[in-house]
This record gives C-alpha cells, structure tokens and sequence, in this order.
C-alpha cells in the first residue's frame, strides 16, 4: 500500500531552511536560481481518532499541523513541534462564509487580523468554487478589492487548490497527490508546490480555510 510519504520524522523539528516566514506580502519575482517548495498534505491529524492537517516537506520531515479539527469555527496552525503559527477564526453569520487568519496564539485580545478570506459570491453558475484574500483587512476601506484570487474544488475524484496574485500569476497550487506515476493516493492527500519568496504559513492558511469553506 502507498505510503503518505516515504519518511515520516513526526517529533523532528523545523530547520532554519524550512521554517515557515511570518511575513504576509505580495509575491516579489525570485532570483531563477530559486526552487519551488513541494509539501505533502494530508488531511487528517497524527493525533489518533482525530481530524486535521499534517504536512512534511519534500525531505520527509513534518512542518505543519492543525490537530484541533473539531471546532468548526476556529482553527489553529502549529509548526512541528506545537508552536501556534496562525490561529483562523470563522466569522459566524457573515454573508460569504468569511474566515480570519491573526498571527500567533489569538487570546480574544485587540488583535487585527493579518488576512481574511471570503467565499466569492456570484449570480452566475460556476462550476469551480473560488475566493477572495485581503490582506490586513482592517486598514482597508474597500474589501471588495482583492490582493490574492482562490480557485478550485475539493470533490472527488480530482483535487485542486490555485492561489493567484494580482496579476493572475500562480503562487501556489495543490493537486491529488500520485504515489508513483498512473497510482493516484486518497483523495485526502495533496501535491502542494509553492513559488519561491511566497510564505507557506500563508498558503497553509489559505488552504485550510478554502477546505472549510469546500466542505460547509
């Protein structure tokens, strides 16, 4: 049976190479030397009898994880070790099914949020769900306006996430993930790879919020 992936080191912690920025910008152009960053992302907890997130990167070595899948309205992304990294809450009653993503631990103090992310509603029918990401949606006095463009769809039998900038470029994008060429794995488990200079804590973020806003 294919594995989630081929090492799995659960307590190793995140190197300086590969711990997450917290930084939330646009995406400036890479020197060509730079590399794509691929992660593995299944979507269930190591915790046992637990739902979630856990992440490796392309070494094997675990870097994300959300293991408090069960409350429905607020999440929280943690390194390896624990370390909270974001903390997503969903705004209840809100029109769009918007989420808020604050940086660190959220105790319910004065805290803004650093992004948000909001179902995109339209009149039209379209068969790929999509949504809209503002950043530090609280300086803004139009929210409307967008920094960051979500498309695609969970539902089986294919999987796709795709993060655009501004200027429709993809700065991230999560597809099912293949064990060896033509051996799909579960639909749980996505291929992600993220552009060099963009933040995977963000991406993360993104993508755990638009699975919530799939699965409502």
């Amino acid at each position: 049976m294919p594995q989630v992936h081929p090492r799995v080191s659960c307590l190793q912690g995140v190197s300086d190479s590969t711990a997450p920025h917290d930084r939330f910008r646009e995406m400036h152009t890479p020197p060509p030397s730079f590399s794509p960053a691929t992660f593995t992302v299944w979507k269930r907890s190591l915790i046992f009898n637990a739902n979630g997130f856990t992440v490796f990167n392309s070494s094997g070595n675990l870097v994300f994880r959300v293991d408090n899948y069960s409350a429905k309205h607020e999440l929280f992304l943690m390194d390896a070790v624990g370390k909270i990294l974001l903390s997503i809450r969903h705004k209840r009653f809100s029109f769009n099914d918007r989420w808020e993503a604050f940086r660190g631990d959220y105790c319910g103090c004065d805290i803004k949020p650093a992004f948000s992310v909001a179902k995109t509603v339209s009149i039209l029918f379209s068969s790929k769900p999509s949504a809209k990401v503002v950043l530090n949606p609280t300086k803004k006095k139009n929210t409307k306006l967008c920094d960051y463009q979500i498309e695609g769809s969970f539902c089986k039998p294919r999987s796709l996430f795709t993060v655009f900038g501004t200027s429709r470029q993809i700065i991230a994008q999560a597809t099912r993930k293949q064990a060896t060429p033509g051996i799909m794995l579960g639909d749980d488990v996505l291929n992600l790879v993220v552009q060099p200079g963009v933040d995977q804590t963000f991406i993360m973020g993104l993508l755990i919020i638009f699975c919530q806003i799939n699965n409502r």
